[in-house]
């Protein structure tokens, strides 16, 4: 496995940045024991504090295929879930405009919702999981999944009518169950309300303005050999040799970005600087303070997704991750992001003004805890 180590530039030392040098020696040397241990394929990160980037660095390997191509600092990776906070800037870019309320039944801006089933979700419930409809496949430990993909060929390609075909889990507003489909709602409302497909849009309203330039849905071919893999499925393709299938005609609110930890840091600072960076405007503070509120705290609604039966009402702001109790993994009350399959992960902290952007790619794609929920703890530790 390879353990090289390639320290990225940066214009500050840790300790100009209020950190302490130590502490990237020991996350460097907590992804060489996840190596050895294969845990994960490699690991890159991209530390930002008070304005000052004072680690940009990477260990482990590029492609499963060549073990010894390095994983670098700006190789680019599937964000997966981490894209629905572009899609949550959106939908507020919107709201902004005068275009949609948050408040509003989604069947005001989808048709298709308008049913005495549907009528009472709102955009609010798509964005915090609290539609009532089914989560990701798989979330109950179901052994025989009726994934909606099963009926798209009943409804002339219709993806929305094929997913409602699935009765609600239950009521809007009584649980939170995760779901990557309800961004695609939100998605699809983006587009019918601009007229623009949701990857035109976010390119043009959110990654071209912050100057994300590695930032892409669909990854040009010349990126191909800094792409991050680790199995079969993630060798990126050219568009022409790739079959049209039904994802094709549903809009990738809920993942679909390739990113790089650098240019997560720009979409962080801008949510971090109150909704712009340098000197281009986003959306207006009083958006980020909503997005980043912790809207379920005190809500006592239950989540019983993947084994859970817990109440759910600490870490939901609309699209993002909250702390909103002081959490276990050292980060403030206040932190707010998400984490992306694969896995990846992306946390602003207000109180210590500190970026974190991690890329764990899972050692040939094994689900794994210890790279998202330990990672933590070694990077907070080194906040002076």
């Amino acid at each position: 496995m390879n353990k090289h180590i390639t320290i990225g530039s940066v214009p500050f030392t840790p300790e100009e940045a209020g950190y302490e040098s130590l502490y990237i020696d020991r996350l460097n040397g907590f992804i060489a024991r996840m190596l050895d241990e294969k845990i994960v394929q490699g690991g890159s990160y991209h530390l930002f504090r008070r304005g000052k980037l004072f680690a940009n660095n990477a260990v482990g390997s590029l492609d499963y295929r060549e073990p010894d191509k390095p994983l670098l600092p700006d190789s680019i990776r599937r964000i997966a879930s981490i894209t629905k906070l572009f899609t949550s800037v959106a939908i507020f870019q919107l709201a902004e405009q005068g275009y949609i309320n948050i408040n509003d039944p989604v069947a005001q801006h989808l048709s298709e919702f308008d049913t005495s089933l549907h009528r009472g979700i709102t955009v609010y419930n798509l964005l915090t999981h609290t539609s009532g409809l089914l989560p990701d496949g798989g979330a109950f430990d179901e052994p025989y999944e009726n994934r909606w993909t099963n009926h798209i060929n009943n409804f002339d390609g219709n993806w929305i009518k094929a997913m409602l075909t699935q009765p609600p889990h239950c009521k809007p507003n009584t649980e939170w169950a995760y779901s990557s489909y309800c961004f695609c709602m939100l998605g699809e409302i983006i587009q019918r309300i601009s007229g623009k497909k949701l990857e035109d849009f976010v390119m043009e309203n959110i990654v071209t303005p912050l100057h994300m330039k590695d930032t892409f849905y669909e990854l040009p071919e010349e990126l191909f050999d800094r792409v991050c893999v680790t199995t079969e499925w993630e060798i990126p393709r050219k568009r022409s040799n790739k079959e049209e299938n039904i994802w094709d005609k549903v809009p990738p609110g809920g993942w679909g970005i390739c990113s790089t930890p650098a240019d997560l840091s720009l979409f962080g600072q801008m949510l971090l600087n109150n909704g712009s960076l340098n000197g281009t405007r986003i959306i207006g503070r009083k958006s980020v303070e909503n997005l980043v509120h912790p809207h379920l705290k005190n809500s006592n609604f239950r989540n019983y997704c993947w084994g859970a039966d817990e109440i759910q009402n600490h870490h939901c702001g609309l699209g993002f991750e909250v702390m909103a109790d002081k959490p276990f993994n050292q980060m403030s009350e206040g932190t707010y992001g998400h984490e992306g399959s694969g896995v990846s992960w992306f946390y602003v902290d207000p109180k210590e003004e500190f970026i974190a952007s991690v890329f764990m790619p899972y050692y040939e794609g094994n689900f794994n805890l210890i790279p998202i929920h330990r990672t933590k703890y070694v990077i907070w530790a080194g906040l002076i």
